[in-house]
This record gives C-alpha cells, sequence and structure tokens, in this order.
C-alpha cells in the first residue's frame, strides 16, 4: 500500500501486491482531519522468485536509464545564481565524473525529453496559536505565487499522534487555499505520541518512502512543531544531541549513523530524490538539530519567519525559479544499487543544493516494517480481496461551518472473531482497522489507522460480547469531492475483512439551501446535555434531536420489529437574518425496483426546529418500518424554504 502520491493497483491487477464501547459492542473513534488521515506507512513489499541461475559469461546488466539532477546554485549572500550553462557545471557519480548529456533551467525554454515541472511538498506539524497565526498567509502567499501546471503542489497535516492527511499533488491554488483555510486540529488526537520517544525519525521515513513512488525531483518544506510533545522533545534536547559532521556512507552499508538515525529517515529522503527545507516556525527560535542535519542530508536549507512571516518562504521560491536540471548516463549496476552524486559549479564561493543520491532501481522495494500489523493492512487494502469475515459500512456526511464535510463513518461485524491473550490477569483482544481515501484517478489520498482494544473479566463476558455485531465508529473530516473509501480489519491471525464504499460530497454553498447525507439509525438513546457537550469538547459530535442520540447504523437492513430513525441536518442561509422561515420535510418512499410509491409522509412543517442565528437545523424522521414489507427501498428527502429554496437527498435501505 502506498501512501502520499501512491496509486492503487487497478482491479485485476493486483493479485499478489505487497502491499470506549458503545453498549457491549460498540467502538468509536474520532480524528478530525482534513483528509482521512492517519500515520502514513508506505511500505512497498515485493515478492519476486528467484531467478534461475546464469552463468557468468552470459550475464548482462543491463545498462541504467539517464538519470536526472536537479540542482541550485547559490552565492555567498544565499542567492541564487542565474544564467549558468551546461559548462558550467561537473557532475561525479561515487567520485568519478560523469558526462552531462542533457541540460535545462525551471523558467527557460524546455529541452526535449526533460520536464520542467516541479513538486513541491508543504509539511505542516502541529503548530501553536501563535505559529498558525503566521503560517497561514505565508503558505497561502507562497501557494498563491507557485502552484501551476508546471508546479504541483501537496499539503500535508501531521498531528501529534503523526495521523497524517494529505491533499494529491494538484496545480489548482484555489483549491490547495481552500485547505489551508480550513486547517484541522492538530493538537488533539486519541493517542499522543511520547514526546521522550522521539518518533520523528520513523515517521518522516515513512513519509519519504511514499514521496519516493512519485517521479521527479520533490522539495519539501517541513515546518517544524511548535506545540504537542515533538515541540517540547525539541525544545529540551541538549546541545551534546547533535549529530556529529555527517560523512559519506558506503555503497552496502545500511547506516552510517544508526544511533543516530534508527530508521534510515535521512537516507529514505535521499533515495526519494526529496530535498528538505525545515521552516522554524517559533518566534526567536531555532531549528532542532534533527531537521538541519536531514536539510543538511537531503541537499535542502534552513529557513526562518525573520522579521518578514509572510514572506519566510520567498528564498525558497527564488531558488526553484532559478534551478537546473543536469542528465547524466549513470554507470552499469546492479538493480537496487545506490550511487553518491555530487555537482560541482566551476566558479569559487558557491555552493549547489539539490539531489546527492540516485539508486537503480525500477521500483522502490523498501521493506523497513515499524508495525508489521499495519504492513499486513496495507496489503489487504491494495488488493480485491473481501477477507472471511462480513462487514458493512455506512458513510453519512455533514457539513462544518467552513464547507468542510464531517464523515461518520459507521462499520458493523455481524460476527466478530477476536484472539484473546492473558494480560495482567484479565483477558484481552485487540482489532486493527485501516481505512484508506481514493480519489477517482485511483491515487491515495490518505489514510487512517486506529487499535480497538478490549478487556474481559471473564470468559462469559467474552462469550456474551461475541453474540452481538461489533459496531465501530469514525469520525473524520473530508474536503468536498468524489472518493472511494476501502476499510480493512484484522481481528485474528487468520480472520480479516474488508469493505468498500463510495464517498461523494457536493461542494458546500451557504447562500443556498442544503441538505446533509442520511444517516440510518436502529439505535436512539437519550443523552444529556452535558454528556453531550462533554463529547464534542473531547472531538466526539454526536447526532442530537430533541434529547435523543442517534447513533449511526453500519448496514443498511432494518427490521420491521425495531426502531428506525432517518437523521440528517438543514442548512438555511436565512436563519442568519431576522425574519421568520418557514421550511416544510417531505419524505417518500419507494419500491427500488418498480419506482411504486410505498409511504409518503407529506409535507411536515419543521419551522419551529429552526433556531434565530443557527444555519444547522437537525432532525430525524421515525420510518415507518413496522408497515412496509420486505424488499429494497429508495427514500427521497425534499425540504424546501419560504424563499423558494429547495434540497434533495436520497438513500436506499433493505426492510427485513
Amino acid at each position: 500500500m502506498r501512501g502520499i502520491g501512491g496509486r492503487k493497483v487497478p482491479a485485476g491487477q493486483r493479485g499478489a501486491a505487497s502491499a470506549g464501547q458503545r453498549g457491549a459492542a460498540t467502538y468509536c473513534a474520532v480524528l478530525p482531519w482534513l483528509f482521512l488521515c492517519g500515520p502514513i506507512l508506505a511500505q512497498t513489499l515485493a515478492q519476486t522468485a528467484s531467478p534461475a541461475a546464469v552463468p557468468a559469461a552470459q550475464a548482462k546488466i543491463p545498462a541504467s536509464p539517464p538519470v536526472l539532477v536537479d540542482a541550485v546554485v547559490t552565492g555567498q549572500a544565499g542567492v541564487p545564481i542565474h544564467g549558468l550553462t551546461a559548462a558550467d557545471f561537473q557532475v561525479l557519480e561515487d567520485g568519478k565524473q560523469q558526462a552531462v548529456t542533457g541540460f535545462q533551467t525551471h523558467t527557460g525554454p524546455a529541452a526535449p525529453g526533460i520536464s520542467q515541472q516541479q513538486r513541491i511538498v508543504l509539511l505542516f506539524g502541529p503548530q501553536s496559536p501563535e505559529g498558525q497565526q503566521w503560517i497561514q498567509p505565508a503558505a497561502a502567499k507562497f501557494v498563491a505565487e507557485n502552484a501551476g501546471p508546471n508546479r504541483l503542489m501537496q499539503v500535508v497535516f501531521t498531528d501529534i499522534c503523526y495521523n497524517t492527511s494529505s491533499t494529491p499533488f494538484i496545480d489548482d491554488a484555489g483549491g490547495l487555499q481552500k485547505v489551508l483555510d480550513t486547517w484541522p486540529d492538530l493538537l488533539h488526537c486519541e493517542h499522543p505520541a511520547d514526546a521522550g520517544a522521539y518518533p520523528q525519525p520513523a515517521y518522516y521515513a515513512q513519509v519519504a518512502q511514499s514521496l519516493a513512488q512519485v517521479p521527479g525531483h520533490k522539495v519539501v518544506a517541513l515546518f517544524v512543531a511548535t506545540a504537542g510533545p515533538s515541540a517540547d522533545a525539541d525544545a529540551n534536547k541538549p546541545p551534546e544531541a547533535a549529530p556529529p559532521t555527517r560523512r559519506g556512507r558506503a555503497r552496502n552499508e545500511r547506516s552510517a549513523e544508526p544511533h543516530q538515525d534508527p530508521f534510515d529517515m535521512e537516507r529514505e529522503f535521499r533515495k526519494a530524490d526529496a530535498s528538505v527545507y525545515p521552516v522554524q516556525a517559533r518566534a526567536g527560535g531555532a531549528l532542532p538539530a534533527w531537521a538541519l542535519s536531514l536539510a543538511t542530508a537531503t541537499g535542502g536549507h534552513g529557513l526562518t519567519r525573520a522579521n518578514d512571516g509572510p514572506g519566510a518562504l520567498d528564498s525558497l521560491t527564488r531558488e526553484q525559479n532559478e534551478s537546473y536540471t543536469l542528465v547524466f548516463s549513470p554507470r552499469v549496476s546492479g538493480e537496487g544499487s545506490c550511487h553518491e552524486i555530487r555537482v560541482t559549479v566551476n566558479r569559487p564561493d558557491v555552493k549547489v543544493l539539490g539531489r546527492n543520491l540516485y539508486c537503480n532501481v525500477v521500483e522502490a522495494t523498501t521493506a523497513t516494517v515499524v508495525k508489521p500489523r499495519e504492513t499486513e493492512l496495507d496489503s489487504l487494502a491494495a488488493s480485491d480481496d473481501t477477507g472471511n469475515t462480513a462487514a458493512s459500512a455506512s458513510v453519512p456526511f455533514f457539513y462544518e461551518a467552513n464547507g468542510v464535510a464531517r464523515v461518520n463513518l459507521a462499520l458493523e461485524i455481524p460476527s466478530p472473531a477476536l484472539e484473546l491473550t492473558d494480560r495482567n490477569g484479565k483477558l484481552h483482544a485487540e482489532m486493527d482497522v485501516l481505512g484508506v481515501a481514493y480519489v477517482p484517478s485511483g491515487n491515495v489520498t490518505a489514510r487512517f489507522t486506529h487499535k480497538m482494544k478490549f478487556d474481559f473479566d471473564t470468559r462469559q463476558q467474552f462469550d456474551d460480547f461475541l453474540r452481538r455485531p461489533l459496531h465501530f465508529e469514525h469520525q473524520f473530516e473530508i474536503a468536498p469531492g468524489n472518493y472511494h473509501l476501502r476499510v480493512v480489519f484484522r481481528s485474528a491471525k487468520d480472520r480479516f475483512g474488508a469493505v468498500e464504499a463510495p464517498l461523494a460530497i457536493d461542494s458546500f454553498n451557504a447562500g443556498q439551501l442544503t441538505l446533509s447525507g442520511i444517516a440510518l439509525s436502529r439505535d436512539v438513546q437519550a443523552i444529556s446535555p452535558e454528556a453531550a457537550q462533554d463529547e464534542a469538547e473531547a472531538g466526539i459530535l454526536p447526532l442530537v434531536f430533541r434529547g435523543n442520540r442517534i447513533n449511526v447504523s453500519g448496514s443498511d437492513i432494518l427490521s420491521r420489529t425495531g426502531t428506525a430513525e432517518a437523521y440528517f441536518e438543514i442548512y438555511e442561509p436565512l436563519m442568519a437574518g431576522a425574519g421568520a422561515v418557514q421550511l416544510t420535510v417531505r419524505v417518500r418512499l419507494l419500491d427500488a425496483h418498480s419506482k411504486e410509491e410505498r409511504w409518503n409522509s407529506g409535507d411536515v412543517d419543521v419551522s419551529a426546529l429552526a433556531k434565530a442565528g443557527n444555519r444547522v437545523i437537525p432532525v430525524a424522521v421515525k420510518l415507518p418500518v413496522a408497515s412496509l414489507p420486505a424488499g429494497i427501498y429508495y427514500g427521497e428527502l425534499t425540504v424546501k424554504d419560504s424563499a423558494g429554496g429547495k434540497a434533495v437527498r436520497s438513500i436506499n435501505f433493505r426492510m427485513e
């Protein structure tokens, strides 16, 4: 499974691709991010058969394809030098000079076979309010001045749990600006990282592995965290913890400094052809040693806000505008081998930044294992395997004031299978869940992971637990658009399941009458205002109507003997004014096949539910399940207001 910039292998081609409780059986989680999110884990495990032995005299190593090297040349004052030609450069591979066979500048005439397209990543860690206050306008300025067909950009957010949300690489400055405007909450999550564990190397190594799947040179503007455990860890690091002067690494040497970089973070970025530019967002602060070391190792350098916060990235713009692309034909070498690259310029007192490592690989085969179980889930997510444990899911969505949608994912496993272990005298079980969102092109937008944990005092409690379906809920925020969601889960060594669902979210227009998605519920329970407020403050936004919590069903099957309600939200722009507003709701239930109408609520006046000054109007409608025969139904919801506004939503469900 590939993370940022990855692509889902088309169906039929994946094959062996590597890749607290509500009631007794309900598990809830919330991770409010811009996109489906979670810690990026981008291991790609190559599984190839060993070739038959070939006599040494007949063995031939195929020539490697040309290598492109992006470079920035600056003078003593750090100002980019322009006007250089191919004759001014020398390229050395493992210390041996190579002929420059191709050359072009980013803004100059295009050379045949050399792309002028650049890729830039804006990677944001948790920020203090003061830090975010200047970062947003600085990033917005950078996007407005740089995003375009020849400079694709990606925005990545990382919270204090190292969960991640991201956009694809796009040239839409307006779309990127909307993402920056809807900055997610990065300071709260379920399991904050241990400040003393320094998890940055593992996380950033995974980011680099994901970027390795994206062609060409990448520039990463890394906004170092100014809030959360990682920021505290950086601030508390003693000066002597800074790494020693970096030395070259032998070709067959895994890590020259394993004690400083246990996950090969620096080498992974070098292999991915990514230069890192850490940005210090804390006023008067200094970049941490690990960030400076990463910049030096990858051909980047540190950036500070100085006295011009919004212009902090201007120097990066100037450098990329004056960048050069060199092409050379590498020496013949075995597949998988890596080679040091050094670019020099025939001028005194200049500094060359950019790519400094080339690996002869057709496809990344990195197998660094950080969390083996998640790696297995990644492989399952990339396959078409539906597993051996049945499940269903629903994904109703509701709009936030900023136009971002909040999705209430509900997963239902009718017959869960859990593997028990003894932990501190109690019976313990776990289930891992992975969700991956794809855009229509097949690119992976982002992913989330969650570990469900269960403890039981007795075996009888465990057996009783398994007699009911396991219900899992997860809230996340996502920008409007069309997505395909695949959720996989593993509950025991040989038990797993997968469920897929389309997720189509219309753009939100605050000036017109709008409807949310429709959430079906078979479980309605009373909730006090205090309890609802506590959950909201904890980041879990319960669906509440007239003092009742509407628990989202993970299944579209309704029973004639149970309760059934449809919850939705009306977004009425007229409520921002002082005048009275009249609202009506009509629900029609039709046979999904014959389109014959089976029930019609008529126009129901819901004006009394509207509150002055609040555009959001929650509504729950009881469905007449007791009178509906078995079959498949099409539910149509229509809302009208006194200004002529009209909004329609629909949903399918089954009656047993």
